[in-house]
C-alpha cells in the first residue's frame, strides 16, 4: 500500500529524474512509520493499562521510539537532496547515514531502560489481568509491524537506503516483540508463572539486538567499504574490453551517500603510450561505468610499465 502511494504521487507530480523519485519515495515511507508508530504506541498503551502488563508496556514505549526514529529519518530525506553545492562539495548524502546511525543508539538506548525494567518486574512482580480484547489488539499489532517490516525492507532495496534497513530490521524485531507480549497476556489465563516480566526482558533484548546489528551496518557505511567484488569484476571487464594493454591494479570507492559514489582506479599501461591515449581512457569509460555501476569514474591513475617482449627461437 505505502509502494502504491509513493508510486502515484510519483506519476502524479511528474518525477522522472532517479535521485528525486528515491527522495520522494523515502519520504512517504519514513512518514507511513511516524503515523503507524504513533498509532501502535496509542492501542499498546491502551492493552497494557487493561491488562497490567509489563510485556505490553515496554513495546508501547518502544513503539514511541519507534516514532522518534522514523522523524529523524524522515528529516534525513527532507535535507539530503543529493546535490554538490559551495558549501557542501559532495552534497549530504551521508546524513541519511547519520539518521541510520541515530536510530540504532535510540533503540539500543530504549532497550536498557526496557530491560532495567522488566528486571525490576521480575524482582518485585505484580498480577496482570487477562483481556481478549487486548490480545486481539496486540494480534492485530503484530501483523502491523510485520507488515512495516515488509514495506520498509522493499524500499530499503529498491532505493538503496541503508536508513530504511536498519528501521526495517527494527520492525521485524519490534514485531517479534509484540507477539511475545500477547502470548504473556494469554498466558496469566493458565499459569501463575510470572511470564510477562520475563517476556518484557525477552523484547527488550530483540530491541538490543536490531540496535546493535543496525549501529554495525550504518558506522560501516560512515568509516568507508572496500570495493565488493562484483563491482571490481565489472570494471575490470569495462577496462579489458575497450583498451586490451591496459591492466587494472586496484580501485578505491568514496562513498558520499547514495546515488554519490565516486571511484578512483589505478591501472598500468604500456610505457610508450601517447598522452592522448591516457586522456582517452577515463573519456571513453566515464559513461559505462556509470551506468553499469552506478559510480562515477573520476580519477584513473596511470603507471607506466614497459612491455613485456617474447623472444621466439628457431630452429
Amino acid at each position: 500500500m505505502v509502494e502504491i502511494i509513493s508510486d502515484y504521487i510519483v506519476r502524479k507530480m511528474k518525477i522522472c529524474t532517479p535521485a528525486k523519485v528515491r527522495r520522494l519515495q523515502g519520504m512517504v515511507c519514513s512518514s507511513a512509520g511516524v503515523v503507524l508508530n504513533i498509532a501502535m504506541f496509542i492501542l499498546k498503551l491502551i492493552a497494557s493499562i487493561l491488562t497490567g502488563s509489563v510485556a505490553a508496556a515496554v513495546d508501547a514505549v518502544h513503539n514511541l521510539t519507534d516514532s522518534a526514529s522514523s522523524v529523524v529519518t524522515l528529516l534525513s530525506f527532507v535535507f539530503t537532496d543529493g546535490k554538490r553545492t559551495k558549501k557542501y562539495p559532495m552534497g549530504t548524502g551521508r546524513l541519511e547515514y547519520v539518521a541510520g546511525f541515530v536510530v540504532a543508539i535510540v533503540l539500543i538506548t530504549a532497550g536498557f531502560s526496557l530491560a532495567k525494567a522488566s528486571f525490576v518486574k521480575i524482582l518485585t512482580p505484580e498480577p496482570v489481568t487477562f483481556s481478549l480484547v487486548s490480545v486481539v489488539m496486540l494480534v492485530f499489532l503484530f501483523l502491523t509491524k510485520l507488515y512495516m517490516a515488509f514495506f520498509n525492507r522493499r524500499i530499503s532495496r529498491k532505493i538503496s537506503s541503508s536508513a530504511l534497513a536498519a528501521a526495517s530490521v527494527d520492525c521485524l524485531c519490534d514485531s517479534i516483540a509484540t507477539l511475545i507480549a500477547a502470548f504473556a497476556v494469554i498466558l496469566v489465563k493458565f499459569t501463575s508463572f510470572n511470564f510477562d516480566a520475563w517476556g518484557g526482558l525477552a523484547v527488550s533484548l530483540f530491541i538490543l539486538f536490531a540496535g546493535c546489528k543496525s549501529a554495525k551496518d550504518t558506522v560501516k557505511m560512515i568509516v568507508g567499504i572496500p570495493v565488493c567484488d562484483d563491482l571490481h569484476e565489472d570494471v575490470v571487464k569495462l577496462f579489458s574490453r575497450e583498451f586490451h594493454a591496459v591492466t587494472v591494479e586496484s580501485m578505491m570507492i568514496h562513498d558520499y551517500g547514495p546515488g554519490n559514489r565516486i571511484l578512483s582506479v589505478h591501472v598500468t599501461v604500456p610505457e610508450d603510450s601517447p598522452a592522448e591515449f591516457l586522456c582517452t581512457i577515463q573519456k571513453t569509460l566515464s559513461r559505462e561505468v556509470e551506468e553499469k555501476t552506478g559510480c562515477e569514474l573520476q580519477t584513473v591513475i596511470c603507471r607506466a610499465v614497459a612491455r613485456q617482449i617474447t623472444a621466439v627461437n628457431s630452429e
